[in-house]
């Protein structure tokens, strides 16, 4: 597929037929992905790839269970619909800390703080190799949403997959053989999006 027609038509799908993928297919998406630029090369992305069903249903309910904790309502499905699919990725960030951090940490530490945790370099790598991951999957026919909402429940999910501090889970991503959408969400205007200086 053409990449620029590949980034136009991506959609996150949330429904999935109910056929297996085969896991030797996402190694090789999650190889080429692993091609993504980041911040000073640390490459600093793992990635577990879900396919128990009792793993995922144990995950589903957890997230039930947070939610309802905290919000006093019943988890909607736009948590939990992870559980529906074949595949699902579980996105890891592993530390990274560039040269010039250890500089910042001794002569300035509003600096260093703006930088660790608002520029986010670590974080914006892991986002690159995510962003590659989904076009990868369109480019292969399946479908893929980018999911943040089931972390409410981050650390009993880091529990149940194994991730260890100072590793920090930032994502899941559903994976299966695309029920596609008819539509895909609108986009601002670019005039909305650019400045020229």
């Amino acid at each position: 597929m053409d990449l620029t027609l590949a980034i136009e038509t991506r959609k996150s799908i949330r429904k999935f037929k109910k056929e297996d993928v085969d896991v030797n297919q996402i190694m090789k998406i999650i190889e080429i992905a692993s091609n993504s630029p980041s911040g000073g090369n640390s490459q600093n992305w793992f990635t577990y790839i879900i396919k128990d069903k009792d793993v995922l249903d144990g995950m589903r309910n957890e997230v039930e269970k947070v939610y309802k904790t905290l919000i006093e309502k019943e988890a909607p499905g736009v948590y939990t619909f992870f559980n529906d699919a074949p595949v699902v990725l579980a996105v890891v960030e592993k530390p990274y800390a560039g040269s010039i951090d250890n500089i910042l940490e001794k002569t300035d530490k509003d600096r260093n703080y703006t930088r660790k945790f608002i520029v986010n370099p670590g974080l914006q790598s892991v986002s690159s190799f995510i962003t590659h991951i989904l076009l990868l999957c369109h480019n292969e026919g399946l479908g893929a949403c980018w999911m943040t909402g089931p972390l409410i429940a981050k650390q009993e999910l880091e529990d149940i997959i194994g991730v260890k501090s100072p590793d920090n889970l930032v994502a899941l991503i559903p994976i299966g053989k695309p029920v596609e959408r008819n539509s895909k969400t609108p986009r601002k205007n670019v005039s909305e999006i650019i400045k020229v200086i």
